[in-house]
This record gives structure tokens, C-alpha cells and sequence, in this order.
């Protein structure tokens, strides 16, 4: 179940590109709950520590409510 800081976080990914690579363990956690809601696809990493993420159509459509 999304919280209004899931509604946030898909925005800010959306206004800035729809993309967003992370770099630590640490902070991936709350994207990869986006991952499982279906806002955000991950890609293979560039290097071994980063985590690549895009918005999917359901996380554009996410991005609009909250």
C-alpha cells in the first residue's frame, strides 16, 4: 500500500526525467518499494553498487494522484 512519501518520492522522479540511479544500498530500500508497487522498473546496474530506476506508465499515472 503506497504512503503520501511513495506519492512524493514517484513525483520527483517524474519531474526530473523519469529516471534515477542511486548509489547506496541504504537508499535503494525506498525505491524498490516503488519497485513493487509497479511505479518503477530496475534496470541493470551500471556498476556493481548503483541501482538504475524508471518510471513506469503506472508510476506516471501514480504521479498524478497522491
Amino acid at each position: 500500500m503506497a504512503v503520501p512519501d511513495d506519492f512524493r518520492l514517484i513525483r520527483e522522479i517524474r519531474d526530473a526525467g523519469g529516471r534515477k540511479q542511486v548509489f547506496s544500498p541504504r537508499e535503494q530500500r525506498k525505491y524498490e518499494d516503488l519497485v513493487v508497487l509497479g511505479w518503477l522498473k530496475r534496470s541493470p546496474p551500471l556498476e556493481t553498487k548503483s541501482a538504475f530506476y524508471q518510471i513506469t506508465d503506472r508510476g506516471r499515472s501514480a504521479a498524478t494522484r497522491g
